[in-house]
């Protein structure tokens, strides 16, 4: 599959939104595009969205997003993937294009993210693409408390 990336757009997070992830997955389900508005989700937010790149294939069609930040030491990491496309490998190659975006914006400054510890489809998938468990972690989400790997991807 070629993917074509470009800035997330207002109506590419609403697409977001209406993605629904089944099983143990749902989780991950947000809530309407007016209840995230109301809960200032960065998704809604046209400046915090301009640090998210969409990801979009041949027939134009949303598969996944990723979002970078940048905390000054290090570099944090998000992703969506469209539900469609979940468990495909897709999540490598969007992470792939992340990694490379960020060797190039952000040189010498490692990659962060957090991921639950029972999600193992995601693990598998970002070690597989250079990152490593550095910690384990208890937090607090907007869900409940949950454990986390903290992962880390030197970017070289």
């Amino acid at each position: 599959m070629k993917l074509k990336s470009g800035k997330l757009s207002e109506e590419q997070a609403i697409q977001v939104s209406k993605w629904k992830y089944e099983d143990e997955y749902e989780i991950y389900n947000l809530p309407e595009w007016e209840t995230m508005i109301k809960e200032q989700y960065s998704l809604c937010d046209d400046l915090k969205r301009a640090r998210f790149t969409s990801f979009v294939n041949e027939e134009n069609e949303l598969i996944g997003f990723t979002n970078l930040l940048d905390e000054g030491d290090s570099i944090f990491f998000g992703i969506g993937i469209n539900p469609k496309y979940c468990n495909k490998g897709i999540g490598k190659i969007i992470t792939k294009l992340a990694l490379y975006e960020c060797k190039h914006k952000y040189p010498n400054k490692p990659v962060i993210l957090e991921v639950r510890t029972w999600n193992k489809r995601a693990v598998n998938c970002y070690k597989s693409q250079g990152f490593e468990i550095v910690e384990v972690k208890q937090q607090e989400t907007y869900i409940g408390k949950g454990e986390f790997y903290v992962m880390r991807c030197l970017n070289k």
